[in-house]
Formats: C-alpha cells, structure tokens, sequence
C-alpha cells in the first residue's frame, strides 16, 4: 500500500490542489449567488406569506363588515315589514271606514227618496180623491158648482181625508 501512496503522492496531491481550487472558486463565485438565490427565494416566501396574512386579515375584516352590513339590513328590512303592516291595517281601516260612510250616504239618499216618492203619492192620492170628490158631489147636486165652490170641497174632501188617515195610525 504504501507502493501505492508514494507512486500516486504526485497525482493525488495535484487532484487534491485542483480539487480544492475548485472548491475554493465554487465558493468565491457560486455560492454568494445560490446564497443571494436562497436569500432572495426566502425573501419572497416571507413577504408572500406575509402579504397572504394580510389579505387574510383584511378579508376577516370585510367579512366582519359584511355581517354587521346584514344585520343591520336585516333590522331595517323588519322595520321597514313593520311600517308596511301598520300602513296596510290603517289603509284597511281607512277603507272600511270610508265604505261605511258611503253605505250611510247611500242609506240616507235611499231614505229621500222613498220620502219624496210617498210624498208624490199622497200629492197624486189628494188629486185623485179631489176629483173624485167633485164627481161625486156634482152627482148629488146635479149642479154644476162655480170654481170657489169646487175649490171649497176639495179643500174639505182633502181634510176630511187626512183627518181619516192620520186617526187610522
């Protein structure tokens, strides 16, 4: 073995040396790059983790703000139900309200008119039973009778009859 060292001692010094520059220049020049590679990679993550915090903490805010918006949607969607109830039953009230004053009008039209009609058909059934009146009295005079006269009897055919009718109720 020891053959083998002293006759390889020249070549594995010089392996050696070039081993070592080469190690030395991969360290002079290749690892401030993979080092500033691995700086700046670790960079990155940091700050994409960090900007992901932030959007996960802005993105609990706008929840938050959301779910209060809602809520308070919500509240004014009932109270706004709320006035809309009130607003119905007092349209409903006001409805009734107003068909029954419309009934009463209509009863109190209804009631004029059966007045005026009944006050027509006495009117008629005065001149009805004045010209009978007449016919009969100018039957039992066989005369006949002057107008004063005939104006005379109806006035009391009329009043005699009223007379009858009001005793009648």
């Amino acid at each position: 073995m020891q053959d083998f060292f002293s006759s390889n001692a020249v070549q594995f010094v010089w392996g050696l040396s070039a081993f070592v520059v080469f190690v030395l220049i991969l360290v002079k020049l290749g690892v401030k790059q993979v080092l500033a590679a691995v700086d700046a990679r670790e960079a990155k993550i940091a700050a994409d983790l960090k900007e992901a915090e932030d959007t996960a903490a802005r993105a609990k805010k706008v929840q938050a703000e959301l779910e209060a918006k809602m809520k308070g949607a919500e509240h004014e969607i009932q109270g706004m139900m709320a006035e809309a109830r009130r607003d119905g039953e007092a349209h409903k009230i006001k409805m009734i309200e107003q068909g029954r004053a419309e009934l009463d009008d209509l009863r109190h039209r209804a009631l004029r008119e059966i007045e005026a009609a009944r006050h027509a058909a006495i009117v008629g059934l005065r001149k009805e039973i004045a010209e009978i009146s007449v016919t009969i009295a100018e039957k039992a005079v066989a005369v006949r009778l002057d107008q004063a006269k005939h104006e005379e009897l109806v006035v009391a055919a009329i009043d005699a009859f009223e007379a009858q009718n009001h005793g009648a109720r």
